[in-house]
């Protein structure tokens, strides 16, 4: 499928970045700023299917996320960044992009049981809660930009949640522990519902780069931005995407 992207920045370095489920390119918005600002980045930034200016469709297997991500970016990024559902895809796709470094935000890997029932039975709804409920579910964090729950309600005017339930299948067996196909950073929320401390130290055994962002909720690029750049700025600052 041929997806919406755009880019921003002009650095002799590109990175790739692919968003969570519900959400939309604009939400690395902040992030992002920093990513060209601070690090001189060249960013490619994509509505994966069925989000924002990108297609709907009837099939949203993961596997169908990760063949969009090998058609419409290019090979050899210096790197490729993906979030939740953006991080797992980005990390199937990395055997055939390869990227000089894959960045994982609290990848999607798996999901808890008590989550993928929350996934796929209220979050195709949440469009419709008021924003008391919201606040209260702590969505957005209080630290994010003042405008961020009215960006969020624009890419949740632009989604299909039909996607929940084909997705939530995508939890078992989940994205196993293996040696990375590239260079691999993950960065987990502190506690994160999709990689457990266990299967953190899987990850660790096998040559991930794993690390704990003290205090970081799954949306840890919307929480943060500056702390979370601050946490990858060793991998930022190489040329070659390794830690410094």
């Amino acid at each position: 499928m041929k997806l919406f992207t755009t880019t921003i920045g002009d650095g002799p370095r590109t990175a790739a970045l692919l968003h969570g489920a519900s959400m939309t390119h604009d939400i690395w918005r902040d992030f992002g700023r920093i990513l060209v600002d601070t690090y001189d980045l060249r960013l490619l930034l994509v509505d994966q299917r069925g989000h924002g200016q990108s297609p709907r469709s009837t099939a949203y297997a993961i596997e169908d996320f990760i063949a969009d991500a090998v058609e419409n970016l290019p090979t050899g990024l210096d790197f490729l960044i993906g979030q939740s559902l953006g991080g797992r895809v980005g990390a199937e796709a990395s055997e055939a992009l390869r990227p000089k470094r894959y960045i994982g935000l609290d990848p999607a890997f798996t999901v808890t049981k008590p989550y993928a029932v929350l996934l796929e039975y209220v979050a195709p709804h949440q469009a419709r809660f008021p924003t008391w409920l919201l606040k209260a579910m702590g969505s957005p964090p209080k630290t994010a930009a003042p405008d961020t729950l009215d960006r969020i309600r624009a890419a949740w005017a632009k989604w299909d949640p039909s996607m929940m339930k084909q997705l939530v299948a995508c939890r078992t067996p989940g994205f196993v522990p293996a040696p990375p196909a590239v260079p691999s950073t993950i960065v987990l929320a502190s506690p994160s519902f999709c990689v457990s401390p266990e299967r953190a130290e899987e990850f660790r055994a096998f040559g991930w780069d794993v690390r704990v962002k003290p205090g970081a909720i799954h949306d840890l690029h919307i929480q943060d931005p500056k702390g979370l750049a601050l946490l990858l700025d060793d991998v930022l600052r190489t040329s070659d995407g390794a830690p410094a």
